[in-house]
């Protein structure tokens, strides 16, 4: 009996140690992949990763390393650049409403609109709608 209450103890460690190791090194690694190993397989998921850099000097520096690796030319590169002028902050904006929604704690949704409206990022009124699709979401009739 001892031995499985030790290997269950050691298990539930390992996990929380997993869950929480697992979102710090994703955090850290958060630049496009090296233009070098851009293939017509992962295109979409480098577009992806694009759109959520902030950062326009990252992804200008992004943008030049893929033309140096000869993955793009210079007019692809034009093209790529205007995309994410164009795309970049819609897109991070759905993402995190998609994260949003699919959280399990109302709370933590709520804390985070909640400091999102004080930081004039988003209005009371948009607060109350996706707070309302989340229980839409999470409290089925």
């Amino acid at each position: 009996m001892k031995k499985i209450i030790i290997m269950a103890v050691t298990l539930l460690t390992l996990i929380a140690s997993l869950l929480i190791a697992v979102p710090v090194l994703a955090a850290d690694n958060s630049a496009p992949a090296n233009p070098a190993q851009i293939t017509p397989a992962n295109k979409a998921k480098v577009l992806v990763r694009l759109l959520l850099v902030q950062d326009e000097a990252k992804v200008d520096t992004f943008i030049a390393g893929a033309v140096a690796a000869g993955k793009l030319n210079t007019d692809q590169a034009g093209k790529v650049k205007d995309f994410w002028t164009a795309h970049h902050e819609q897109f991070t904006k759905n993402f995190i409403l998609k994260r949003l929604l699919s959280a399990k704690d109302e709370a933590k949704v709520k804390t985070f609109l909640d400091k999102a409206v004080k930081a004039g990022k988003i209005q009371q009124a948009q607060e109350n709608k996706i707070i309302q699709m989340w229980e839409i979401l999470h409290n089925p009739a």
